[in-house]
């Protein structure tokens, strides 16, 4: 199993080994570092990089630990979330002509580079936001900032 290490997190995958192979032949990665960028955290887990007959599909489990602010009294904390993510990532390139292939269909899809690079780094950071909690608490009985009378104090 490779290891995809970092501070920060530099996700990059060379897939045009992978690409040449047949459909269903498969590599194992690990991801271990730190977030950046807008989320401040470290990740741990492991992908799978599938050849399909579009691409390349990428299955992972996901451990990450991020830094956020409670939504009722403002202080900081470390939380912590579990998540799989599974996209497939599609080549702009033949990988056999060295050509150009035609955009994908959706703008918002995964992509591998000219260079056959796979960035695992967009899919780590958008999954990572779809499963933060919209009102995070730092504990579930928080009461939240202690009300100030006129005088300013409590």
């Amino acid at each position: 199993m490779d290891k995809i290490n970092g501070e920060p997190l530099i996700p990059l995958v060379n897939v045009a080994q992978l690409l040449k192979e047949p459909v269903g032949s498969s590599r194992s990665y690990a991801v271990d570092g730190m977030l950046h960028e807008e989320i401040d955290g470290s990740v741990r887990g492991h992908f799978k990089l599938i050849n399909t007959d579009r691409g390349i599909l990428a299955k992972g489990a996901l451990a990450v630990e991020v830094e956020l602010s409670c939504s009722r009294c403002l202080n900081g904390f470390t939380y912590a979330l579990e998540f799989e993510a599974e996209e497939e990532f599609l080549p702009t390139i033949d990988i056999a002509s060295g050509l150009d292939l035609s955009p994908p269909e959706e703008a918002d899809e995964f992509t591998i580079d000219s260079k056959n690079i796979l960035d695992l780094g967009e899919l780590i950071r958008q999954y990572t936001l779809l499963n933060l909690p919209m009102k995070p608490l730092c504990r579930p009985e928080c009461s939240g900032i202690k009300e100030m009378n006129s005088y300013g104090t409590t």
